[in-house]
């Protein structure tokens, strides 16, 4: 717990010295966006040898986002909530290691800086990829017989990523498909995940 904390404010402290860097150039102006996101979980994750795992999910996610005019790289910020349920062999496992109809959940609010790379093109559909670290705090929920437990903690996690938007106006499409991998929690396995993202930028 204590290495998860320090590696979150290693995040926040990088992320504010990194804003306030690109904020100085004078002439960046921040985005804003919000999006929705698939998230498909791969891995152990999505199932254990024992066939146990979690199902495809979903996840909201809203940020803000700066680069300076002329540089290809910027910084992007965002703060995420998402869920994925179990699959039916966990909730069978569950339920005969419990006694009553049993399910499992979890719950992912995390937080993200990743630095983003824009690719030439003399379209309005602009590729670019990106990638960076954040911190997630994991909620695993277990229901039983009217009743719910919680085991959480926070984790390191990392991503990478890439996409294209599509410019219109002073808004933004973007569509994104970005591969996240959170830290285990003790006793469960890694949260990994495919997060396929629809977005607008603002």
């Amino acid at each position: 717990m204590a290495s998860s904390r320090k590696a979150g404010s290693v995040l926040v402290v990088a992320s504010l010295v990194a804003t306030a860097t690109v904020a100085a150039q004078g002439t960046a102006r921040p985005q804003f966006g919000v999006a929705g996101s698939l998230t498909v979980s791969t891995g152990d994750y999505h199932r254990d040898p024992s066939g146990d795992g979690f199902n495809r999910g979903w996840q909201g996610m809203a940020f803000v986002a700066f680069r300076p005019p002329r540089w290809p790289v910027g910084l992007r910020v965002d703060g995420t909530y998402g869920e994925n349920s179990a699959n039916d062999q966990l909730k069978t496992a569950l339920t005969a290691s419990l006694g009553p109809p049993s399910d499992e959940k979890t719950k992912l609010l995390g937080a993200n800086a990743d630095l983003t790379y824009e690719l030439r093109s003399a379209s309005r559909v602009k590729p670019y990829v990106l990638g960076g670290i954040g911190i997630y705090h994991v909620t695993i929920a277990v229901a039983s017989g009217g009743s719910t437990a919680d085991n959480s903690d926070t984790r390191f996690a990392w991503n990478l990523g890439g996409g294209v938007k599509y410019g219109f106006g002073g808004f933004a499409q973007f569509l994104e498909a970005r591969y996240v991998a959170v830290r285990a929690v003790p006793g469960f396995p890694e949260t990994t995940f495919l997060a396929l993202t629809l977005g607008i930028r603002f």
